[in-house]
């Protein structure tokens, strides 16, 4: 490659790392969703939802690209062509293919949803879906927060024994977790419990 088609090269590497930079946000919710929705959302479900950590992991996957995108535009302005450039600017590409496929494949694969047998959370940092079945669940808690005389949903709280899966009272849940509730109550006998804690304002 010759400076002239370097430099061509790196300013389309810059100017494709600045609209990255802009459409990852929605870029990364899209496909969260879309594949959520296609691939893992099944009739079965009585509720299913992706965590913040998925869509935050895979907008900032898609936000690492572009810098890395930079540094390698930098980097042909800089050197001149040369058997070890085109080595460095392999292994670089290589690097980025392997932070998009397993901050991709980490963020795609953190979802929780639940069934007529329990809870199955599949957290951001492991690799295997952990199952909470409703047999063993001890104590179910809603916690509201109340400040400036508004009381506000704020999480679930299930408990099984020593270890609690708190799941923020999103709008979506609110919605659908009404049949897990009546559920658990009227087949497992364990009521649901409300919490409020109150917010003190300066």
């Amino acid at each position: 490659m010759n400076a002239h088609n370097a430099d061509r090269a790196g300013s389309l590497l810059i100017t494709v790392a600045v609209i990255l930079i802009f459409a990852s946000v929605p870029i990364g919710i899209f496909i969260v969703t879309f594949i959520h929705q296609s691939f893992y959302l099944d009739k079965s479900h009585w509720f299913f939802d992706s965590p913040m950590s998925s869509y935050i992991t895979m907008v900032a996957m898609l936000l690492i690209i572009p810098v890395l995108l930079i540094i390698i535009a930098v980097y042909l302005f800089k050197t001149d062509e040369s058997k070890k450039r085109s080595l460095n600017l392999f292994i670089a590409s290589i690097f980025t293919l392997l932070i998009m496929a397993s901050g991709g494949y980490l963020s795609i694969d953190n979802y929780y949803y639940m069934d007529k047998d329990g809870l199955y959370y599949d957290e951001l940092w492991k690799l295997k879906q952990t199952e909470y079945p409703w047999d063993k669940i001890t104590e179910m808690k809603q916690v509201n927060k109340k400040e400036g005389g508004t009381l506000t949903p704020d999480k679930l709280i299930f408990t099984y024994d020593n270890q609690k899966i708190e799941l923020p009272l999103s709008p979506k849940l609110r919605n659908e977790v009404d049949p897990v509730i009546d559920y658990i109550e009227n087949t497992k006998g364990i009521e649901l419990v409300m919490e409020i804690i109150t917010i003190d304002e300066e």
